[in-house]
């Protein structure tokens, strides 16, 4: 899946929840049904805006963080580039 417009809807929830990046990487431990969720690394790239962000990550990581997040994945990610 790709991030939309450049990761902004993702930083926007997480000033909403006030959650940094690292906090958003334990969230996504605890709605993980296996528990290992994505890394702080990961959130940093989807959040990024400089030329470590990145557009393109896994269905799984879109799905944590959405989830995380409380809101719903299309709101986030896309299924191809925008």
């Amino acid at each position: 899946m790709y991030r939309l417009d450049n990761g902004q809807p993702i930083r926007d929830a997480m000033k909403a929840a006030d959650l940094s990046i690292e906090r958003l990487a334990e969230k996504t431990k605890e709605v993980d049904p296996a528990g290992y969720g994505i890394s702080q690394s990961a959130v940093g790239h989807m959040v990024a805006t400089g030329p470590s962000g990145r557009e393109r990550f896994e269905d799984r990581s879109c799905d944590l963080v959405a989830r995380a997040l409380d809101r719903p994945i299309h709101q986030l990610f896309a299924q191809s580039p925008t």
